[in-house]
């Protein structure tokens, strides 16, 4: 018996087939239809025009979406440069996630006017919606101590009387954030690329860690500690702030593994 060819999931088009259908909804397909009744500049003024008609439609979504999100709390008029340069940018954003998030910028902006930097909104227009997750991914493994500013904690290094310099580290590569996912976010300049070291904790003075909603409370007993980490730059803090995600729980748990032995360690939720 001759086996049946399988049969292909409509759904799945081939590369030539996906090539001619962008190229028709970007106005561009006239070669490939052989001769075209119109010219290349009757042709080029419809690509214009069915340009024009995407980046209003963009926009359109973005102000219904920030629409449904905005309550009825009182808010305040944004900088008219500021908006001016936001619909610039958010006109050509035409991924749906990215235009739902663009969104939630805007709704945020109106309720509390001056939250998003005009820089933040250019770095962000550079941003694809992989480079968007991948910072989501890096802001929800992030905490703060000491001051405001976001870090990626890495572990800690000890310098020991007798043990000599020991290290302990945890891999983000665990929690889907792989090290070329950290790369693209030192190209983007999310991220600063140097790996930094705190100053030694101070025993027995306690360390609050704020993980999202989380308060990890370290007092040392050990002497000679410092935390490794990356930094977030400016924007990088910004722009994570607005795409907050929660920590996962096997990072948690693996970061109070790895502190531990550090010393005196509690937790508790934020607010508590």
């Amino acid at each position: 018996m001759i086996a049946k060819p399988a049969t292909q999931d409509p759904r799945i088009k081939n590369s030539k087939h996906l090539l001619r259908e962008l190229a028709e909804q970007r106005g561009l397909a006239g070669l490939l239809h052989g001769d075209s009744p119109h010219s290349f500049g009757e042709r080029y003024r419809m690509r214009l025009q069915l340009d024009e008609a995407a980046r209003q439609k963009s926009l359109e979504t973005i102000i219904r979406q920030a629409h449904e999100q905005c309550s009825s709390e009182v808010g305040g008029e944004p900088d008219p440069d500021w908006l001016s340069h936001f619909l610039s940018l958010a006109e050509n954003i035409r991924h749906p996630a990215m235009q739902q998030f663009w969104a939630s910028i805007l709704a945020r902006e109106i309720a509390q006017p001056g939250r998003c930097s005009v820089q933040a909104l250019t770095c962000l227009r550079r941003m694809t919606q992989k480079d968007a997750l991948l910072l989501q991914k890096a802001g929800a493994l992030a905490c703060h101590f000491g001051d405001d500013n976001l870090r990626l904690l890495l572990g800690y290094r000890q310098k020991g009387l007798w043990q000599g310099l020991r290290q302990q580290k945890l891999s983000p590569g665990k929690y889907r954030l792989p090290y070329a996912g950290l790369m693209q976010l030192f190209e983007l300049g999310l991220l600063h690329q140097t790996e930094l070291e705190s100053g030694e904790l101070t025993t027995p003075s306690p360390l609050t860690l704020v993980l999202g909603s989380r308060r990890l409370q370290l007092t040392p007993r050990r002497r000679g500690v410092r935390l490794l980490y990356y930094r977030f730059t400016a924007i990088g803090n910004e722009l994570a702030a607005l795409m907050a995600e929660s920590a996962p729980k096997e990072y948690v748990m693996d970061l109070m593994d790895l502190l531990a032995p550090l010393g005196q360690l509690e937790q508790q939720e934020s607010g508590a």
